[in-house]
């Protein structure tokens, strides 16, 4: 199975329609998108009612893909995306068949701006404690926040609760975003934050190898 991974798109459209396009040339399976989703457009009472109104624009879009789309939201964004239709569907909390595999989530990230899906490190390591069942060896475990000292940039923004789940729990592969600095691939964590650019990761779950897609 192939997917395409990206996260910290933050918005930006024309990032959104050229992740459609690789995913219709390449012939993935899934996109997945961990987090960070919106901006907040210009002309709005609050940044929260713009971001309202890119997530159903984005839901619209992301329904055309033609693939299953596999969510979760983050730091900066201030709403969820609510989609309608059942080929976009969120993993945060819960776990998600596709074929051989499975897809588990968590959307909350350390204190950063303010934002709603943000909590400190204990609540994050008490809320993962619960989702340990959703996790196995086929299961692609999938956060907006990097794990501690993985792909998390000189400043070490990723979360210590995180290590220790993923490092409890057997999983295939880790995808995430949060720190721009990070993108690419260690061992079996791979960081999608495409920074608002053309960039991706395309991944094979069966054999675990990757390409960097940029555009």
């Amino acid at each position: 199975m192939r997917i395409l991974a990206a996260a910290d798109i933050h918005g930006q459209w024309p990032v959104y329609d050229w992740l459609l396009t690789v995913a219709r040339n390449e012939r993935v399976e899934a996109i997945v998108l961990a987090g960070d989703l919106l901006s907040g457009a210009e002309g709005f009472d609050s940044v929260e009612k713009s971001q309202l109104h890119e997530a159903r624009m984005l839901t619209d879009l992301l329904d055309g893909a033609g693939v299953p789309v596999l969510y979760l939201m983050g730091n900066d964004d201030l709403v969820e995306l609510n989609p309608t239709s059942d080929r976009i569907q969120s993993v945060h909390g819960k776990r998600v068949n596709l074929g051989r595999f499975a897809f588990a989530g968590y959307q909350y990230s350390l204190p950063w701006m303010g934002g709603i899906f943000e909590k400190p490190e204990a609540a994050i390591e008490s809320d993962l404690h619960g989702l340990a069942q959703n996790v196995d060896s086929d299961t692609i475990f999938v956060s907006h926040s990097p794990a501690f000292s993985i792909l998390d940039g000189p400043n070490t923004i990723g979360s210590r609760a995180l290590l220790c789940f993923l490092g409890t729990n057997g999983f295939r592969a880790h995808i995430h975003g949060h720190c721009h600095s990070g993108f690419g691939r260690y061992e079996n964590h791979f960081n999608v934050a495409s920074a608002g650019q053309r960039r991706a990761i395309i991944i094979d779950l069966e054999t675990m190898w990757h390409r960097i897609i940029a555009g």
